[in-house]
């Protein structure tokens, strides 16, 4: 497993709402990567979840590292913000915010979203 990947909240939410949950893409990059998740993204998947689903999220998320929105997530997000702000092609701060903190760590992010995730330069997805 020499590979690692940020997974963005709509790979969870697809898994979550899969009826064969062994053939999601999160079921694939668990077998093949090292996971992790941008604290925002947790957030959006935790804030979604009703109380009697709540356990079994926190079963997920304990195979999985949480990276923090620290100081250099903060300045990658200024500058992906300026970036599309300029261009005319934002998104929405939750989106920049995980973006920043895939690139801020140097690591690619797996999302079902590239629509809104390709407008970001330098953001690798996979």
């Amino acid at each position: 497993m020499d590979f690692a990947v940020v997974i963005d909240s709509s790979v969870f939410i697809k898994h979550w709402r899969s009826k064969n949950r062994a053939n999601t893409l999160l079921s694939e990059l668990f077998r093949q990567r090292k996971v992790y998740v941008s604290a925002v993204a947790k957030y959006e998947v935790l804030a979604g979840v009703g109380e009697k689903d709540t356990h079994e999220w926190q079963q997920i998320f304990e195979d999985v590292t949480v990276l923090p929105f620290d100081e250099a997530a903060i300045d990658t997000a200024r500058m992906i913000f300026r970036q599309l702000k300029q261009e005319n092609k934002m998104v929405s701060l939750g989106d920049i915010l995980i973006a920043a903190t895939a690139m801020a760590n140097d690591l690619p992010l797996a999302t079902l979203n590239q629509n809104h995730f390709e407008r970001i330069r330098g953001l690798q997805i996979v």
